[in-house]
């Protein structure tokens, strides 16, 4: 019974993950209106990098995604084109990153996806 408990609770968390989002932010930056966070990149992230991050991706192209970071107050661009964009926030002694790709290379490997991945991670 106990198996089934955290089985059943490890399957409503995988799913809940893959809702797109609204209104959520983390470090003080927004999240990209209906970016869905993806839980094996992001414990890749918090497992292998030791990095405080989230990852989330979206069906939407890059440029609408870099125009949505552009917008937000604070935010430095590092620079953008058709492939992805970087921005940057110091807020209280720490770095924030805001990473925009697309394509890009899943952490484990294999297939490129094609959708735009946001990575947003503080320093």
């Amino acid at each position: 019974m106990r198996y089934m408990t955290v089985g059943l609770i490890m399957l409503i968390i995988t799913f809940a993950s893959f809702t797109p989002v609204y209104g959520a932010e983390h470090f003080g930056i927004q999240v990209y209106k209906g970016a869905r966070l993806d839980p094996e990149e992001m414990a890749f992230i918090k497992k292998s990098m030791g990095a405080d991050g989230y990852f989330y991706r979206t069906g939407d192209s890059v440029e609408k995604v870099t125009a949505f970071y552009r917008k937000h107050p604070g935010l430095t661009s590092l620079g953008d084109d058709k492939n992805g964009g970087r921005f940057i926030k110091d807020e209280g002694g720490h770095t924030i990153y805001i990473v925009i790709d697309n394509p890009w290379q899943p952490s484990k490997g294999g297939e490129v996806n094609t959708d735009t991945k946001i990575l947003i991670m503080k320093e």
